[in-house]
C-alpha cells in the first residue's frame, strides 16, 4: 500500500492494528469532513492539492485543485464518489 498518512505533514503515523487496519482516531485525524476544513488545510500547505475519497479505488474520487474555487467544487464531487 501507499503510506499516504505520513505524507499529510501533520506528524501522523499509521500504526496498524492486529487486524491490519488503521485505528479510527488516526484515520479521522487524516480526513477532512467539510469544504471549510479542506480550504483551511489547502491555504496552510499551498495549492495545488489532491483530494482522495476515503473509500473506493481504481482512481475514482481523486481530484487535483489549483485554487480555492476548484477545491470547493472538487470536494463536493469527491464526497459523492
Amino acid at each position: 500500500g501507499v503510506p499516504s498518512i505520513p505524507w499529510s505533514g501533520d506528524g501522523l503515523k499509521a500504526e496498524l492494528t492486529k487486524d491490519g487496519t488503521i485505528p479510527d482516531e488516526t484515520f479521522k485525524k487524516a480526513c477532512l469532513f467539510s469544504v471549510q476544513d479542506a480550504v483551511q488545510c489547502a491555504e496552510r500547505i499551498g495549492y495545488p492539492v489532491m483530494l482522495k475519497a476515503s473509500e473506493g479505488g481504481g482512481g475514482k474520487g481523486i481530484r487535483m485543485s489549483k485554487s480555492k474555487e476548484e477545491l470547493e467544487t472538487n470536494f463536493v464531487q469527491v464526497q459523492s464518489e
